[in-house]
């Protein structure tokens, strides 16, 4: 029993642990594009979808955040290292990492006082000599050509033991990927300061999106980027930009305000300073429970996602690590299996035992009337007794190690091996019970057979030396 217990509630830890390790990286559920191809860069998304943040609200979903990938390459003097660059929103839930955090702080996000916070791993630390508050260079990689280095300062070093997000993830603002991308369009308009006879030449500027550009002045009769003479008329004119493309990336817009003299223009400019912004890479959804991942997957997939979005789940993205875990279940059985077949045998050498050290009993019992049924009742009923005082110590012993190994964390592991750096048991009532119960029946139901060795001992024999 003891053996039973700490199998089942090691075997439960574990699996409990690693599942946390990679849903709190990822979430149980990430939305994404259909058109992703490359698991380790996320194409644009709008932020603005009927789903987010409402999400949370569904019951059994816990968080919903945003955040975008790309593809990156750091560099130190002496090393170079590819990896997965993370950027994340002011929605992030940071608790997971804040729990496996060795050094320093999570990064700020939004955050003018902290721009270019990173957190790293502390194999890529290690492995590339890098330390808490050093800057570094990463390069940020965009299709084959276009890569290009920007400075971050590492706030903080993280380990989760899994190799998978350890070997390859750093973290960042997602201000930094969406502008890197060109995501979104930027508006901007030119305007030529020097004054000439009352008018103003000025030119509508775009960045970003697919660079077909379209121009739009509202309120006026010009048309397309320029440049364009305007009459100021002497007076103060206001002129208002909005920029789209033929992607259907959303618009941005861009005014000035011109103000004339005699001597010079007097330019003021405002705008809503570019749509990047309003575009992330997917979507994070965290549940309650890891138990309803499919039921919750088929939900949000079914009900609330557009036609161009889809769902991945914990493991879909890690499938490998899912079905080892899946297989650790079969150990268990396969333990358990053994254990109650040893059960067995020494219930029924211990009955034997019995039966033969009672032999002359059997035999007065059946001279004085009693039938077969009733002597093998009896025998059943006592091994059922040792049974119990086995299986009530076994239990007492496996949830007094489990809770020592909870409390005090003994046995320690490798965590680049196991994931975890302490053996960790989940001790719950259900299970030892079931097993509890389970092994005392099946261990009475196989000890019928052995039993059925009392309706061959003769009541002449046994009392004949009496």
């Amino acid at each position: 029993m003891a053996v039973m217990i700490l199998t089942v509630g090691i075997t439960r830890g574990f699996q409990r642990e690693v599942r946390a390790k990679v849903t709190g990286a990822g979430g149980h559920l990430q939305i994404t594009a259909l058109r992703q191809t490359d698991p380790k860069e996320t194409p644009r998304i709008p932020i603005d979808q009927d789903f987010y943040p409402a999400l949370d609200s569904v019951p059994g979903i816990a968080h919903i955040q945003i955040y975008a990938t790309k593809v990156g390459i750091i560099e130190t003097d002496e090393e170079i290292q590819g990896v997965v660059v993370k950027g994340v929103g002011a929605d992030h839930d940071w608790r997971f990492l804040q729990q496996h955090l060795v050094a320093g702080t999570v990064p700020a996000i939004n955050d003018e006082r902290r721009p270019i916070d990173l957190l790293l791993s502390r194999y890529l630390g290690d492995r590339m000599r890098i330390r808490e508050n050093d800057t570094i260079t990463v390069y940020l990689v965009k299709g084959r050509d276009d890569i290009r280095p920007r400075k971050f300062r590492v706030c903080g070093i993280y380990e989760t033991g899994i190799e998978q997000i350890d070997h390859q993830l750093v973290y960042i603002d997602i201000g930094h990927l969406q502008r890197f991308s060109q995501w979104g369009l930027k508006a901007e308009i030119a305007v030529d300061d020097r004054p000439a006879n009352g008018t103003a030449r000025v030119e509508g500027l775009a960045f970003g999106g697919d660079r077909t550009y379209s121009y739009t002045w509202p309120g006026t009769d010009l048309y397309g980027r320029g440049p364009h003479t305007i009459d100021l008329g002497g007076s103060d004119t206001t002129l208002t930009l909005v920029v789209s493309d033929e992607s259907g990336t959303l618009p941005d817009t861009a005014w000035v305000h011109i103000r004339a003299t005699e001597e010079q223009l007097t330019v003021e400019r405002g705008g809503t300073g570019g749509t990047h912004t309003r575009y992330c890479g997917g979507f994070e959804v965290a549940l309650d429970n890891y138990n309803d991942l499919v039921r919750m997957d088929d939900l949000v997939y079914e009900k609330y996602l557009p036609t161009e979005l889809r769902t991945l789940s914990v493991k879909d993205r890690f499938p490998e690590l899912f079905t080892w875990l899946e297989l650790l279940d079969k150990n268990v059985v396969v333990v358990i299996i053994l254990m109650i077949l040893v059960s067995i045998i020494n219930m029924t050498s211990a009955l034997l035992i019995i039966i033969l050290e009672r032999t002359t009993m059997i035999g007065i019992l059946k001279a004085l009337g009693a039938g077969d049924r009733a002597l093998r009742r009896i025998f059943l009923i006592d091994a059922a007794y040792i049974l119990g005082i086995g299986i009530l110590l076994g239990d007492a012993l496996g949830i007094g190690l489990a809770y020592v190994q909870q409390r005090f964390g003994i046995v320690k592991l490798p965590v680049e091996t196991y994931y975890v750096d302490t053996v960790v048991i989940d001790i719950d009532l259900w299970p030892i019970l079931l097993l509890s119960l389970g092994t005392l029946a099946v261990c009475v139901l196989a000890l019928l057979l052995p039993s059925m060795l009392v309706s061959r001992i003769a009541p002449a024999r046994a009392i004949r030396f009496t």
